[in-house]
């Protein structure tokens, strides 16, 4: 009878407290960020992998990593690999289909500031866009770097 008068804790972050400002592990943070990224609720990826919503709450909430079986399946139902969830790799998804050369420079684009990978994100659109003139992108690009080195 002892279990009638304990009390129960309730699910979640604590009262007044914010379900994005729960501090996680690395790949509790990992694996919460991908699966809102991807517009998921826990009990959505737990019928996906074969979980409860209370186990996928645990993986993203406490310092426990999941067995490799189950961390397989979450990099599965969510799109990205293993290596990332785990924090070996930066890179989400492996996508076999790109040349080598255009993966060296998106890995280049992935050390930029994220400004300058906001412009050249901007100048490649503007190219494959038939109407837009790239030109005119980069010159805003430079006068926009000019105008901010000005005022520092």
């Amino acid at each position: 009878m002892y279990f009638l008068c304990m009390k129960h804790k309730r699910p979640g972050p604590p009262k007044g407290q914010r379900i994005d400002d729960v501090e996680r592990t690395p790949v509790g943070e990992r694996l919460f960020r991908s699966r809102k990224a991807r517009g998921l609720t826990q009990e959505q990826i737990g019928a996906k992998v074969g979980l409860s919503k209370r186990m996928i709450a645990h993986y993203e909430s406490s310092p426990v990593t999941p067995p490799v079986d189950v961390l397989t399946r979450l990099a599965d139902a969510l799109h990205i690999t293993a290596s990332y969830l785990l924090g070996e790799s930066v890179q989400k998804k492996i996508d076999s289909d790109i040349k080598p050369v255009y993966r060296k420079h998106l890995d280049i684009l992935q050390t930029l500031p994220p400004r300058k990978q906001k412009d050249v994100l901007e100048m490649v659109e503007a190219w494959a866009d038939k109407n837009s003139k790239p030109k005119a992108v980069v010159a805003a690009a430079a006068d926009r770097r000019r105008t901010i080195s000005a005022v520092q």
